[in-house]
């Protein structure tokens, strides 16, 4: 009975707070997909009407299928900008069905809330990687957790750890490490002991990462550390970029994974468990050590708190399925609310971030009233420009002008371009009527490869933004 009453409250906290991040991604849709990233990819698939995969990261297809059967569809670019806001948190919710539900895992369910915990500005970044990783990687756990009798299903076991396997590995970098973290976590709970379920996943494991590290190049080769490097950096542990913004958001979010971990540690060492102790211990260290050689230099909010995400997970995962079985069922309850509290919580602050990421879009609307007051519609400025203005993230300028106004539907779309480097210049002639600038990845987009459904714009040149006193003024380049 005590069973049954502890896991009416886990399933019935868990439908409450994913249909809340269901609802809070309808009510941000704006502000979670009209940003850098998120924008960039959304024109993308709108343009070419597929999906769109960088760096081997082919796991991104699953979110994005929501929103590009609706630009089959014929949908609306506001619906169209709600199905991909809500494409992730639908797919956390449907992965916390199948592992409560069939999988019969309602402490492994909650992992899934857990990142909630620990974003506040990552939530304005629809496609983040780090979040899905979190989804496929706790449906592996949930498979490498099952001890199946009958033949199939083993067999759909053995099917379930290959796929959430790979998904891990082709969504991000990282997704290597949050594989083999469960892997041996497994290995470990066990007491060595190989089963069909370890050695298909550390098969999986390997083959997938040998091929994506094969491939990887651009970008995700960034994810690498680079071994003429590491040695200086750690033995400059403490003076890296990473670890003072680490430090500065300790007390606000990363204060959980701490707790959480601590809470495992002593628990491992009350009840003499070693090897799970050493093993939890090692990962975190070598994890943390990792990240601040690969994110040395970061800074920016939603960088930090993407660089140490992870650590929720890490801590989370040993918390809810070792800790909180053992207690009695009024403590698990009392854990249950506390959670419940932190994560009431963690909305708030997701909701206060939001009206930064609004006057973003707000400003760029104002930005683009200025220009059609004038009859304009295509507009150039240079980063020094506009950054007094408003914080930017100046390559997607070009996707979030196009596509919030847009939304209007009004056929009086705006395309604002912001120069950063030299070769943009070099590469961009500006007073081309059917020329259209989107990012400075040397590339032009001609008018008439425009979507006409959703985007609209005249074939004019381009006029320059300048501002006085904060408001826009138009004028030739």
């Amino acid at each position: 009975m005590k069973d049954h009453s502890v896991s009416k409250a886990l399933r019935i906290a868990g439908h409450i707070f994913f249909l809340v991040l269901v609802a809070i991604g309808v009510v941000f849709a704006n502000e979670r997909v009209i940003y850098s990233d998120s924008a960039a990819q959304l024109f993308e698939m709108i343009q070419r009407g597929t999906f769109v995969i960088y760096d081997y990261r082919y796991a991104m297809a699953i979110t994005q299928t929501l929103p590009l059967l609706c630009i089959k569809a014929g949908f609306g670019l506001k619906a169209v900008v709600i199905a991909y806001s809500v494409a992730a948190p639908l797919l956390s919710y449907l992965a916390f069905l199948l592992i409560v539900y069939p999988l019969k895992n309602e402490r492994l369910g909650l992992v899934l809330l857990l990142p909630l915990l620990c974003i506040r500005h990552t939530f304005f970044h629809a496609i983040s990687e780090t979040f899905s990783l979190f989804i496929y990687a706790t449906l592996l756990a949930a498979f490498l957790s099952l001890s199946p009798t009958i033949r199939w299903k083993k067999a759909l076991n053995i099917a379930g750890i290959v796929v959430s396997c790979l998904l891990c590995v082709f969504i991000h970098p990282i997704g290597m490490f949050f594989a083999a973290f469960l892997l041996g976590y497994r290995f470990v709970n066990v007491r060595f002991k190989l089963s069909v379920a370890f050695v298909v996943g550390a098969i999986t494991l390997t083959a997938a990462a040998t091929v994506k590290m094969l491939a990887v190049s651009g970008h995700d080769a960034g994810f690498m550390p680079n071994p003429h490097e590491t040695p200086q950096i750690l033995t400059h542990f403490f003076s890296q970029d990473v670890v003072h913004n680490f430090a500065n958001r300790l007390l606000d979010f990363y204060i959980y994974p701490i707790i959480l971990y601590c809470t495992v540690l002593l628990w491992h060492i009350a009840h003499k468990q070693w090897l799970r102790m050493a093993y939890g211990l090692v990962f975190n260290i070598c994890f943390i050590a990792m990240t601040v050689v690969v994110y040395r230099f970061e800074s920016s909010p939603i960088g930090v708190e993407r660089s140490f995400l992870p650590l929720i997970f890490f801590a989370g995962l040993p918390s809810l399925c070792e800790v909180l079985p053992a207690l009695g069922d009024r403590k698990q309850k009392v854990f249950i609310l506390l959670l419940s509290a932190l994560l009431l919580l963690a909305f708030g602050k997701i909701a206060d971030t939001s009206r930064k990421y609004h006057q973003r879009l707000e400003k760029i609307e104002e930005i683009a009233e200025a220009a059609l007051k004038t009859g304009q519609h295509k507009l150039v400025t240079d980063k020094e420009s506009i950054q007094g203005v408003f914080k930017i993230e100046s390559w997607g300028t070009a996707f979030e002008s196009i596509i919030i106004t847009s939304l209007r539907d009004d056929g009086n779309t705006v395309t604002l371009f912001v120069e950063e480097e030299t070769i943009d210049k070099e590469c961009a002639d500006y007073q081309t009527s059917d020329c259209f600038i989107a990012v400075p990845w040397w590339r032009l987009w001609p008018l008439t490869t425009l979507n006409p459904n959703y985007f609209k714009l005249p074939e004019q040149p381009y006029k320059q933004l300048t501002f006085d006193d904060g408001k826009p003024i138009i004028k030739e380049l």
